[in-house]
């Protein structure tokens, strides 16, 4: 389409200078102002096309400027989603990290109570080893204790008679 208002505008180009040169000739100003319109025309008919490359360039000028900065907006969208996905992932790390280090201390504390535990079960148990020694100690004190108050009362009581036979 770009052809027709060329070829239009050359044509009243050609047009405006064969009427400018007949009305010259002829001496028929009118017809060499006809000429001169014309050829204006053809000039105004141009700029106008010219002026409209001009629009349209700057209109795909324009386009692309949009799609690049489109594109910008789209790659820090993008880098945004990227940084975002990224950090989660770390914090989802650093959550399962403290989540181990809370169960290590946990299990830490555990064994080192188990282990309180059993030595107080040893100690116990040690508690009542010697404690069952020192009652057999004690019984056997106590049984030697009543032997020997049972071979006093005895003598006594041997010494008892013989008194009463010496008295007697």
């Amino acid at each position: 389409m770009a052809d027709a208002p060329e070829a239009s505008g050359f044509k009243d180009k050609v047009l405006g200078k064969a009427k400018q040169a007949a009305g010259s000739v002829l001496n028929n100003t009118e017809l060499e102002q006809e000429g001169r319109l014309h050829e204006e025309k053809a000039e105004t008919a141009k700029e106008a096309a010219d002026l409209e490359a001009r629009a349209e360039q700057e209109r795909r000028e324009a386009e692309l400027v949009a799609a690049e900065k489109e594109n910008a907006v789209e790659r820090q969208e993008l880098a945004a989603e990227q940084a975002a996905v990224t950090r989660e992932a770390q914090l989802e790390q650093e959550r399962r990290q403290a989540e181990a280090a809370v169960e290590r201390d946990a299990a830490r504390k555990e064994a080192a109570l188990e282990q309180q535990e059993e030595a107080q079960q040893r100690a116990v148990a040690g508690e009542a080893v010697r404690a069952a020694a020192e009652k057999q100690e004690a019984e056997r004190e106590a049984a030697a204790i009543e032997d020997e108050a049972e071979r006093a009362r005895q003598a006594a009581a041997a010494l008892d008679e013989a008194a009463s036979r010496s008295q007697s």
